[in-house]
């Protein structure tokens, strides 16, 4: 029982030491400084963690070199470093270790906010079957993390709020948001304002204005740019509620606007076909320019591999030319050697033979001038036995 007892007490600040969570706000591009604290232990260590649960500084050294993280301080009891221009790739759950007789644990959850661009409005004009025009106002805001809010000013009292469409980006963590507003009648003194709430603003807003003076200036000029949106593309993202804004119109006004806007439509419908079909004559010629040049690259293709062809077969002829020409030298030389050694067989056996006459011709004359002496000295002696009569 009392074995159960100290181990739950001593489970209870070991799990306090493991659920010790910090939660920090920064905006991007700020600087983030992340700080650990903990008490005086003897052969203690301190560590930090990035969230994908690399080591960024154990101590006072760094895990890596020419890395982002820079280091404030660093004591056996606190470790402090800091992330300049903060992304929202850096955020996650930071971990700061201490080693000593236990290992505790702090984490810091680092929260970054994206703060959206300033909006704009952009307007354009729809029409219903039936002949009713009305004009829709985009409001659109790029990059922001998290999403934002968008509302519409109307006049100076009236606040509302429009459908939201969220786009995010590839990384999956800002996104672009988009509101639209559908005004069936307007005056041309009348201004619409789009507000942008974000808790990176800290209070404040984003406000883009929109006067329909523009627009029905834009009308009257007979504006070349062609309608963006058709009424069967905005049925899907229409608001619940539809907002008409009459401020001191008369019927009779509406109707001369609404006779001078059928002649001016026909006349932009003229306009916009024949802009279209420039367009398609445009995309034609360069689809037919990118076909010749795709046509022309692949005719270079084969015409240098037909080129390298030819050369590794002129290689290979000349290496096999050189192989005959240095057969037919050896072939020479044998000859010419064998030739050679014939010839000096010769000229020995024809020495040979002269030396064999000059000794037989040497041994012929010995033998006759003996044969001269013994002769010669036999008549000699006789010559030499005179009779004693005589004498």
């Amino acid at each position: 029982m009392w074995w159960g007892v100290l181990s739950l007490l001593s489970w209870v600040p070991l799990q306090a030491a493991f659920l010790d969570t910090e939660n920090i706000t920064v905006e991007e591009g700020q600087t983030l400084t992340l700080n650990c604290v903990t008490p005086l232990t003897k052969n203690a260590s301190l560590q930090w963690l990035a969230p994908s649960g690399f080591t960024i500084f154990f101590n006072q050294y760094p895990a890596l070199k020419g890395s982002k993280y820079h280091l404030l301080h660093h004591s056996p009891t606190q470790l402090s470093i800091s992330v300049p221009n903060v992304t929202v790739q850096d955020e996650g759950v930071y971990k700061c270790l201490h080693y000593g007789s236990s290992v505790r644990t702090k984490q810091v959850r680092v929260t970054v906010l994206v703060t959206p661009f300033k909006p704009t409005v952009e307007a354009t004009v729809g029409r219903r079957q039936n002949g009713e025009k009305h004009v829709v106002l985009k409001c659109s805001t790029e990059r922001s993390k998290p999403s934002p809010q968008i509302t519409w000013m109307l006049g100076s009292h009236l606040e509302i709020s429009s459908g939201l469409h969220h786009k995010f980006e590839p990384d999956g963590k800002t996104c672009n948001t988009t509101s639209m507003l559908i005004v069936h009648t307007y005056n041309k003194n009348s201004t619409v304002h789009c507000i942008i709430r974000h808790r990176g603003l800290h209070g404040r807003k984003l406000v883009a204005p929109f006067q329909f003076e523009d627009l029905a200036a834009d009308e009257e000029t007979a504006s070349d740019a062609p309608e963006q949106m058709s009424l069967s593309s905005l049925a899907p993202q229409q608001p619940t509620s539809m907002v008409s804004m009459m401020e001191n119109s008369s019927i009779q006004e509406t109707d001369k606007e609404e006779k001078d806007h059928v002649t001016r439509d026909h006349d932009f419908m003229t306009e916009a076909s024949a802009q279209y079909s420039g367009l398609e004559k445009r995309n034609s010629g360069i689809l037919l320019l990118t076909l010749v040049s795709f046509l022309i690259f692949i005719l270079f293709i084969i015409v240098q591999l037909f080129i390298m062809k030819l050369r590794k077969a002129h290689m290979i002829w000349k290496r096999e030319s050189e192989i005959s020409e240095q057969t037919l030298e050896s072939y020479r030389s044998r000859s010419n050697n064998e030739e050679t050694s014939s010839q000096e067989n010769d000229s020995q056996t024809s020495r040979s033979k002269h030396c064999m006459n000059y000794i037989t011709q040497l041994y012929s004359g010995v033998k006759t001038k003996r044969k001269e002496n013994a002769q010669r000295w036999k008549l000699e002696g006789k010559h030499s036995r005179v009779p004693e009569s005589i004498v």
